[in-house]
């Protein structure tokens, strides 16, 4: 039985900490600054630096993350 790797982005929806909308952003941020050549940036620091989520809201996402559990 092989198990599901959830992405961090989804946990922090389905934990109620971001929205949809606010992730569909980060995701498009982290996009244009590939594309531009710059320093690739993870998801979360985009979410942190936009002010999205909070440091504790990443660290639990995260440890879930690394547990593989399905998120809440």
């Amino acid at each position: 039985m092989s198990e599901i790797k959830y992405k961090l982005g989804e946990i922090l929806v389905s934990l109620g900490v971001l929205s949809e909308d606010q992730l569909n952003f980060a995701l498009k941020e982290q996009e244009s600054l590939d594309k531009q050549g710059k320093e690739h940036k993870p998801v979360g620091q985009i979410l942190l630096e936009q002010g999205f989520i909070s440091p504790n809201d990443l660290i639990e996402a995260i440890k879930i993350q690394t547990k593989q559990k399905e998120p809440i």
